[in-house]
């Protein structure tokens, strides 16, 4: 089986939804970047959204970087896509080791971090990329 994003509409095209399934994505990361539990999880997610975020820009030539720094064992993760989407990314920190949170869950909170930020660059080929910083 092979990864995919479905998209469909609701309630008369009022609510759009978009599945993915990322699995061989992020095994692939994991392998390649020989990552503990906890980070692929984190590094998961984020490759997904970026996959995601990238298959709904309209241009081949569109770029998408995703940025998260916090103050969690990870440090960083970066990721890019196009609109294909082919993604790639890295982890600053890819071996960490961390407790369970209380419901015996990997902490992906605790390792990202509860303060940093996340940067969004969208460079659809205009004069200067679109720049998104948030807490």
């Amino acid at each position: 089986m092979s990864d995919k994003i479905e998209k469909f509409l609701a309630y008369q095209g009022k609510i759009s939804v978009i599945c993915a399934d990322t699995t061989e994505l992020v095994e692939k990361a994991r392998l390649t970047h020989d990552l503990s539990p906890v980070v692929t999880a984190a590094f998961g997610r984020m490759l997904t959204i970026t996959a995601i975020m990238g298959n709904e820009m309209k241009s081949q030539k569109d770029k998408l970087t995703i940025q998260i720094k916090g103050n969690g064992p990870i440090q960083m993760m970066v990721a890019t896509a196009n609109n294909f989407p082919q993604v790639k990314g890295y982890v600053a920190n890819p071996q960490i080791d961390i407790p369970l949170n209380e419901f015996g869950k990997l902490d992906v909170g605790e390792a990202v971090g509860q303060e940093g930020y996340i940067n969004v660059i969208k460079d659809i080929g205009l004069k200067d990329p679109y720049i998104g910083i948030s807490p």
